[in-house]
């Protein structure tokens, strides 16, 4: 009798600037191909690389490999049928049925969701790996601040897809105009497009390395915008946590590669926060605050995971593609 086929599931994080892939075991979740290549902009750019970047993953995995189902997490509003909406930072600006496309051509059912639900699902899956229940708000800080949450594993999407952009909360409401219309959102202050137009740079390291590296030697300008902005990141943890109340509160994101100088100083204000008032004590925000390993690919995995299929008996055939051309 001839071994069974390996199954694999492929989940995309489609960014503005690239494409993180992965192919992982349907059955284990362990990541069997790994690669990255350039996002193209506009409907048929994002079409286009997510087909490359699939191709690139299948042809890495040995011949007798079955595809499953592909999960796709992308920026921007997302409708329960995989339809992109709106995803200013890819060109999308009219409707794009990215999930009907990518089916079609791949022959496979694909899932598509917001890249921070995405990334949501692998932090909860990642947590249940520590012996963690899956209940878990994921901060994104990024260019931008958002939110995912899965609670009691269940990934929340919202009534219409707009759960956790809590970026724009309206903060300071005599704040800078934001992109969206409203002033003084808290991605303005808390997000790495809020510490560049605080910080302006066009040296050779990111805004936000920048940034800390001034505060670093006694800057004071630099350091009054950095305590600004771990003032308001934590701002941001107590609002996920009285929203919802979940048991991690975990944070990611390109800001959050700046690792211990966000964390030793966040820990610190939560610290403070916690004897100024014993309700915000009673949160236990500092002992529910983690920050997720800045290599682990928690939205491509999650993507994978939650693509079509992921319910389904791991060993059965049905829908499986070995799609190569």
């Amino acid at each position: 009798m001839s071994a069974p086929r390996t199954a694999v599931r492929i989940g995309l994080d489609i960014g503005g600037t690239k494409i993180h892939g992965v192919a992982a075991d349907a059955a284990t979740g362990a990541v069997l191909a790994e690669t990255r290549t350039a996002s193209r902009r506009g409907p048929g750019g994002v079409v286009a690389s997510a087909l490359d970047i699939v191709k690139r993953l299948v042809d890495e995995l040995p011949d007798d490999t079955s595809l499953l189902s592909v999960g796709v997490g992308v920026p921007g509003a997302v409708d329960a049928r995989g339809v992109l909406t709106n995803a200013v930072n890819l060109d999308v600006t009219a409707p794009l049925d990215l999930a009907g496309e990518l089916t079609s051509a791949l022959s496979v059912p694909v899932t598509v969701n917001n890249d921070v639900n995405a990334a949501a699902r692998g932090a909860a899956t990642w947590l249940a790996g520590l012996g963690e229940p899956e209940d878990v708000a994921l901060l994104s800080v990024g260019t931008g601040l958002a939110a995912g949450f899965v609670l009691g594993g269940r990934v929340r999407r919202g009534a219409s897809g707009l759960v956790g952009e809590i970026g724009h909360l309206s903060v300071q409401p005599d704040g800078p105009r934001c992109s969206c219309g409203q002033n003084g959102c808290l991605e303005l202050y808390a997000s790495g497009s809020g510490l560049a137009r605080q910080w302006p740079y066009d040296g050779s390291v990111p805004a936000p390395v920048a940034l800390f590296d001034a505060a670093d030697t006694g800057d004071e300008a630099a350091i009054a915008i950095r305590s600004s902005f771990i003032g308001w990141l934590s701002e941001a943890i107590r609002i996920a946590t009285l929203s919802v109340d979940p048991a991690r509160v975990v944070l990611t994101g390109g800001v959050m590669r700046l690792g211990d100088r966000i964390m030793e100083p966040l820990f610190e204000r939560l610290d403070v926060d916690e004897t100024a008032s014993p309700f915000v004590a009673s949160l236990r925000l500092r002992e529910r605050t983690i920050a997720l390993p800045p290599d682990h690919p928690a939205a491509a995995l999650g993507a994978a995971e939650l693509s079509v299929g992921s319910d389904r008996d791991d060993t059965t055939t049905e829908g499986e593609s070995p799609w190569r051309s």
